[in-house]
């Protein structure tokens, strides 16, 4: 059972570019896939602690309590001081997918929205979302707009509308840093299938992109040097949690640390930030936005 006195923050990300957060090279046909769930195959980011601190500017006593000593500067003769902060891994919420009328909507599951839901502490949605009988062939819809069928690329779905998503639909437009255009696109634009289906779409429809290495003296492409990166699109929702440890319950070396976590989300709201590789080539821009009525 989650112990009442830790205190967290939920963080939603939202992709301002591809995201390539990679799990090193692989013998498959992607040579650079992105990070998993082991299970379920869903999408995953994991060293936001990293993130966070090599984009946000802290004072240096307030960046050793939130975040703990530095490793790569720490005197391995002297003992080292712990984060008060402990963070996840960044989670799956909403996975972009071409639509052929809407350009795009956004494909979720019950599992990923129980998830969430639960982290927010929205009890009675997680009841109503759990309920849900959705079959591979159903998708549920906020307005089916009096059609029968969705296309997501090419899986048809029988459209269904659900009220309970459109309670989802309006919390997560509310908790989202992007442009009202986005935000209001949200309130109508999210899709519900089941874990299983949703496991397929993360697994099949992300962008893989060929890269290559010019030689110098040709100009021409260098030998051997052509791969293959994977990448979460561009307008992915995902989230992550930051919380206090127990060690934050004390104060560390006589410091008031009453308000590390109210500090660490006025530097994190509408912040945004660098996440994953290759950034020198315009990859990895999340908008990071604190999530309200916790």
């Amino acid at each position: 059972m989650e112990n009442k006195n830790l205190e967290k923050v939920v963080v939603t990300m939202y992709a301002e570019s591809q995201i390539h957060a990679g799990k090193g090279m692989d013998v498959g046909i992607v040579d650079l896939p992105i990070q998993r769930e082991r299970t379920t195959g869903f999408p995953i980011i994991q060293g936001i602690k990293g993130s966070l601190r090599s984009n946000l500017a802290f004072e240096k006593g307030t960046e050793v309590l939130i975040f703990g000593s530095d490793p790569s500067t720490s005197d391995e003769n002297k003992e080292s001081t712990p984060g008060q902060i402990a963070f996840s891994e960044a989670k799956i919420l909403l996975f972009p997918v071409r639509h052929l009328e809407k350009l795009f909507v956004w494909v979720t599951s019950p599992l990923v929205l129980i998830r969430f839901l639960r982290e927010i502490g929205k009890a009675v949605l997680i009841e109503k979302i759990q309920n849900l009988n959705i079959d591979d062939e159903t998708a549920f819809v906020i307005g089916a707009e009096g059609q029968n069928e969705i296309m997501l690329e090419d899986f048809k779905f029988k459209a269904v509308k659900n009220e309970t998503l459109k309670e989802v639909a309006e919390i997560i437009s509310k908790n989202v840093a992007t442009v009202d255009y986005i935000k209001n696109k949200l309130k109508t634009d999210i899709v519900l299938v089941n874990d299983k289906i949703f496991s397929a779409i993360v697994e099949t429809m992300t962008e893989i992109i060929p890269r290559i290495k010019i030689d110098k003296n040709t100009g021409t492409v260098a030998t051997g040097a052509l791969w293959y990166e994977e990448y979460l699109p561009q307008d992915t929702v995902m989230y992550f949690v930051a919380r206090k440890t127990l060690y934050a319950n004390r104060k560390a070396q006589g410091t008031d640390n009453s308000d590390i976590l109210d500090e660490l989300k006025t530097k994190i709201d509408n912040a945004v930030i660098n996440i994953g590789g290759k950034e020198t080539v315009g990859k990895g821009l999340v908008a990071l936005k604190v999530v309200n009525g916790q």
